[in-house]
Formats: structure tokens, sequence, C-alpha cells
């Protein structure tokens, strides 16, 4: 039944996913300019329905493995301001990481078990036992996809709620750096001028390894122990 399932839902995912691609194709810069009025005007009419709205798309459009976490950041950002917005992309993309862990580890936890465990059983304590700090410091730093550090949790049993905070926390600083740049966009459409590399930079770069490597310190210094003990 779960492999059924999760078939069903592997082939509903790519049937999206290519009505998408073939009905927008290269039109998403015209589209969103199309709808620039209607979405900005919605949000101001109904906030918190938009908000809401807002959140479900952000942590249903993170449970793919197809980039769009820039998109959401800097639509975040200009919608709803340099605040609220990474605040809300923040906390989809933690919801997201949410609903990954649980439905992976109901869906295809015992199939990655028989087909890995063997070669990854020696990493589980290690994993679990720092697991929050490990995911703090995967989310501070934009190098690996979302989609694959959301599998962490599925392949390895990391508490639910440690996920889903160190998720929120370790994407707040890049959802802040990018909404505020959403925000200074004028419409929709420009944050596909938006060059992907822009996380990569030096000024956004360099504080987010200083970060990381305070989420990791812990976990160096609680090893150094270990060894002299």
């Amino acid at each position: 039944m779960k492999r059924r399932f999760l078939i069903l839902f592997l082939i509903l995912l790519a049937a999206a996913c290519a009505w998408f691609l073939l009905h927008f194709r290269g039109d998403i810069g015209i589209w969103l300019r199309e709808a620039q009025g209607v979405i900005a005007g919605w949000v101001d009419a109904r906030p918190v329905a938009a908000a809401a709205g807002f959140i479900a798309i952000a942590t249903l459009g993170k449970v793919t493995p197809f980039p769009g976490g820039i998109a959401i950041m800097l639509t975040a950002g200009t919608l709803f301001g340099p605040i609220l917005g990474p605040l809300m992309s923040a906390l989809g993309a933690a919801l997201s990481a949410l609903l990954v862990g649980a439905l992976g580890r109901v869906l295809i936890a015992d199939a990655i078990d028989r087909r890995f465990g063997h070669r990854i059983s020696h990493l589980e304590e290690v994993v679990v036992e720092d697991g929050f700090n490990w995911l703090l410091a995967a989310r501070l730093l934009p190098v690996l996809p979302a989609w694959l550090v959301n599998l962490v949790p599925v392949v390895f049993p990391i508490p639910l709620w440690k996920v889903f905070v160190a998720t929120l926390l370790g994407l707040l600083p890049i959802s802040f750096v990018l909404g505020s740049i959403g925000d200074g966009l004028a419409t929709l459409a420009e944050a596909e001028a938006v060059p992907a590399d822009v996380m990569l930079s030096a000024d956004v770069l360099l504080p987010l390894v200083g970060l990381a490597v305070v989420a990791l310190a812990p976990v160096a210094v609680k090893r150094l122990r270990q060894s002299r003990r």
C-alpha cells in the first residue's frame, strides 16, 4: 500500500511539473507582470488569508526537488516586506522539512534502510546525537540542495521538532538577505533577473560560514573532550 501510494504521488507530481513547464515555458515573466496587480491587491485586501496562502505555497513548493527557494524568498520580500516576508518564507521552509520528514519516514524510510542501511549505520549515532547542530549548519550554508537536506531526517531518526527549529533558524539569515532584495523590486517579474549565485557572493557567504562554524562549535568541543577521555 505504501509503495502504491508513493508511486501514485510521484506520477501526479511529475504530471503537475510537466504541465507547468509546458504551459508556461518562457512566459513566466509575462504572467507575473500581468498578475502583479491582482496579487498585490489581494494581499492588501486580505492580508491574513494571503499570508496563510503564501506559507502554504512555500511549504508545498519546497517539498519537491525542483529549485525555487530563491524565488520564494524574493517574492516574500516583494509582497510582504523585508521583515514579515522573510519570517514567512523561513516558516514555510521549516514546515516543508517537517512534512518531508514525517511523510518520508512513512513512505520510503524502510526502502532506504534496506538498500543503504548497512552503509550508513555507523553514522547514525553521530548524526542523531548532534542532529540539530548538523542540520542548522547545513541550512545556514546555501551549498547543499534543500531537498537533499530534507531527506536527512528520513534516513536518520532525528526528532522532528529539532528538524523544524533548525530549519527555521538556519534559513532566517538568507531569508532576510533575499527578502530585502525582493522588497526593493518594483515587480514580481524582476525576480527572474536576480542572479541565482547571489547567495554565493562574499558579502553573503562569509557571514553564513561564520554562523555555521558557531553552530558546529559545540559538536567540535564535545568531540575534543571525548577524545581526551
